[in-house]
């Protein structure tokens, strides 16, 4: 990246600094911003962010985003809660995931037949992590049920490990096909796998050992204290794709090892402004680039079957997925209907997208590049659309039920009032 893009980058991030406030009020997702930004700034517009920073520049901010929100999501997570009253999340993970790829596979072979069937997982897998977080107002609105906001920022804090684990297997299958020495994809696979978390799980145990030590006897201050814990986070990464394996899966398990060591050691819990102030930054540049060089070529280029396939994969496959693994949950068809809609898709698709297209042996890398830019971009305008409307009706069926639930006990006691002689 030259000193003009980087430039300009920082100013993108000030302007949208100062109104930041005004974007959450109005629900929507900051990533959709700064695609906008990117359109109009970038090769297809004004053309001041360079050609040149689109490839190699877009893969690295790319995994270092992705790296640090899934170490951050993966360390927020209270696993005791999660299993004492986390039933939602674990119906959402265990059924909803898995329904999620396989109706997303059959979509994809329907519409692309030319697609190879690994291929045809692979890309269902790609498409099926959600990110709640880009929609914050979802989260932080209080008159929405707190297990289904739970549920929600939950499922999106599991959802990119899991798919990231699926997709490697998916991708060591699907290059096996070509492969002149299919063992060795087999090796690929262990290497990713296992080797990815167990040195995530051994760095993030340490990291945690010594961050906690270090506060207990008051050695390092709460600033740095969280610039550790996102140092932390790229140290796995590195030690992941050193051994060879995935920097994203070792730091998936870091972040996880991390949270069940502070929170067996009853370590004051570290706030993480900072690292996930990194990480959404981060995540923003990604979207400036994404929308400044890979927006237009896809919708330009893209054919009728690539845009069925975004609508279906945000709206049918995932509220049909999420309706299904939430029978029996006994919550309203409402709720439901509300976790299913609100799945938006962020930067855990691009880097799968960018993974599966960089190290994998596939034919169809174009295809599969244009059905992810188009369900990105589809799902940031769709998502950000509707939350507002979304909460708002939210709010009118609570009131609803409320005032339903009101009415009835007033008739139930008036009916048990004895009649005036």
């Amino acid at each position: 990246m030259n000193s003009e893009t980087a430039f300009v980058l920082t100013i993108l991030v000030l302007c949208y600094a100062v109104v930041s406030g005004v974007v959450r009020r109005w629900c929507v997702a900051p990533a959709l911003i700064f695609v906008l930004f990117g359109l109009v700034l970038g090769r297809f517009g004004l053309g001041v962010i360079e050609e040149g920073a689109r490839q190699e520049t877009f893969t690295v901010l790319a995994q270092a985003a992705l790296t640090v929100i899934l170490f951050n999501q993966a360390s927020r997570i209270d696993l005791r809660a999660l299993f004492s009253r986390g039933r939602l999340t674990l119906r959402l993970l265990m059924i909803g995931m898995p329904v999620s790829v396989v109706l997303g596979t059959l979509t994809v072979v329907l519409l692309f037949p030319v697609l190879p069937f690994w291929e045809a997982v692979c890309l269902a897998v790609i498409v099926a992590p959600t990110e709640a977080a880009l929609i914050d107002a979802l989260l932080e609105d209080r008159q929405i049920t707190e297990k289904v906001r739970h549920a929600l920022s939950t499922e999106s804090g599991f959802y990119d490990g899991f798919a990231l684990a699926a997709l490697l297997a998916a991708l060591a299958l699907a290059s096996q096909q070509t492969h002149h020495q299919p063992g060795q994809w087999a090796l690929f696979a262990i290497r990713t796998e296992l080797v990815s978390l167990v040195a995530g799980a051994v760095i993030g145990v340490a990291g945690a050992f010594l961050i906690s030590r270090s506060a207990a006897r008051e050695w390092i201050s709460d600033t740095w204290a969280q610039l550790a814990t996102l140092a932390l986070a790229l140290v796995c990464f590195w030690s992941g794709e050193r051994l060879h394996g995935s920097g994203f899966v070792a730091a998936f398990a870091g972040g996880l090892a991390y949270a069940a060591m502070s929170s067996t050691r009853g370590a004051r819990p570290m706030t993480t402004q900072v690292s996930e102030a990194a990480g959404e930054l981060l995540e923003l540049l990604v979207f400036a680039l994404f929308g400044g060089f890979a927006v237009v070529p896809a919708w330009r280029d893209a054919s009728w079957r690539v845009a069925v396939f975004a609508v279906s994969a945000l709206i049918v496959v995932r509220v049909i997925a999420v309706a299904i693994a939430l029978v029996g949950s006994g919550l309203s068809g409402c709720d439901r209907l509300f976790i299913g809609w609100f799945g938006p898709r962020g930067i855990g698709t691009l880097v799968l997208g960018v993974l599966v297209i960089d190290q994998g042996d596939i034919h169809q890398g174009a295809l599969i590049r244009q059905a992810v830019v188009l369900v990105v971009i589809t799902s940031l305008v769709l998502h950000s659309l509707t939350a507002h409307a979304g909460i708002r009706l939210r709010h009118q069926q609570d009131a609803s039920l409320h005032t339903a639930s009101t009415a009835n006990a007033i008739s139930e006691e008036a009916r048990n009032v004895p009649p005036q002689p």
